[in-house]
């Protein structure tokens, strides 16, 4: 019947009027897993000759730069940003101090948040608070889970912004700080039930559309979740997230999606000089949300890009990550041979593991 009115109304000299849906608002909002800063991965990245106490002595453009299409496809790139910054000399594992040029590449790159609640970020104490925070303030990056003051959380926590025309809330906690104690006056944010609930409703009060929990949770190593990590879930989903993007155990664990919840329980590591089994892997994780024009927020269907973590002399002189799924078949790429078939053995497993097509 439309076909026939649209053919004939030119005919009386009348032109048929257009009706377009009206327009959605869609964020594509990108993950990352654990961003570390282990001991050989600094030393690999000290250029030669220069001095190791300087920060600009290091380069890390490796890191980010065979997943660049992803991250500039995405509204808004979120990654956890596990270590403090600036302390020398420059550490690692178990007390990690990276160089100030690790998270100036990764704003460069095209990472719009950090996540800073995690288990190192009091290793070096107040000093490698005062100095991670007076980076993040040069660099003028968004970051969240920590605060230099009460006063600040309660202004700042949860983050809140617009992304694509949706207002998302991202709130970020921790289950501790490897038993540091955190210094005054900042505030680390924790998995306390009490300040949780708190934030999620500053979240509400503050006009958010759609709230993220980025939790630091559940048992390293470990591809199964934890019973902590389902009840957390239950709980954060019963007072009012949307969403579930995890990270800590440094391997990846399962993913669940309907149209009102997404949750990924953890991103893996994205990179670190780590060789367990399946220490290698990551994902990243990109959350589509849509809003309609009578205002309501939907979750469309998650994409998930599994990764893998090339350490040193393996693809080249440097750490870097690559797209599993576009290196699987190319072992001439590789240096170190023997780093291709565990790439390819872990995939298989993991792919077993999860049902992954």
């Amino acid at each position: 019947m439309e076909f026939i009115l649209s053919f004939l109304l030119p005919l009386f000299g009348i032109e048929p009027i257009s009706v377009s849906a009206p327009p959605c608002d869609t964020a594509k909002i990108l993950f990352m897993g654990d961003v570390m800063s282990h001991g050989p991965q600094i030393r690999a990245a000290l250029i030669a000759g220069k001095d190791s106490l300087n920060s600009d002595s290091y380069d890390f453009s490796s890191y980010f730069k065979y997943i660049q299409p992803q991250l500039d496809s995405a509204d808004l790139v979120v990654a956890n940003m596990e270590f403090t910054t600036g302390v020398k000399p420059f550490t690692g594992y178990p007390t990690f101090s990276a160089p100030n040029a690790l998270p100036v590449e990764a704003g460069k790159c095209g990472i719009d948040l950090f996540l800073t609640a995690n288990n190192h970020i009091c290793d070096k104490g107040k000093r490698g608070l005062d100095s991670t925070y007076a980076l993040y303030q040069r660099m003028n990056v968004a970051y969240t889970g920590f605060y230099p003051s009460m006063e600040d959380e309660e202004h700042d926590n949860p983050f809140i912004m617009d992304v694509s025309g949706i207002r998302v809330a991202f709130i970020n906690f921790t289950y501790g700080v490897n038993g540091n104690p955190i210094p005054e006056p900042y505030v680390v944010n924790l998995l306390d039930t009490t300040h949780v609930t708190m934030v999620i409703e500053r979240a509400k009060e503050r006009g958010a559309e759609f709230i993220i929990a980025t939790p630091h949770w559940g048992e390293e190593y470990h591809l199964d979740i934890s019973d902590q990590q389902k009840r957390w879930c239950d709980f954060l989903y019963l007072h009012g997230v949307n969403a579930i993007i995890g990270t800590h155990p440094h391997v990846v664990q399962k993913t669940e999606y309907d149209t009102t919840h997404a949750t990924a329980y953890s991103l893996g590591n994205y990179i670190s000089n780590m060789s367990i089994v399946n220490g290698q892997i990551g994902m990243l994780y990109t959350l589509t949300i849509r809003k309609d024009e009578n205002g309501h927020v939907s979750i469309l269907p998650p994409e998930v890009k599994y990764l893998w973590c090339a350490r040193k002399g393996t693809l080249g002189k440097n750490y870097t990550v690559i797209p599993i799924v576009e290196y699987i078949d190319k072992e001439e790429a590789f240096i170190d041979k023997s780093q291709y078939r565990k790439m390819v053995s872990e995939w298989n497993g993991i792919k077993k593991k999860f049902n992954i097509q």
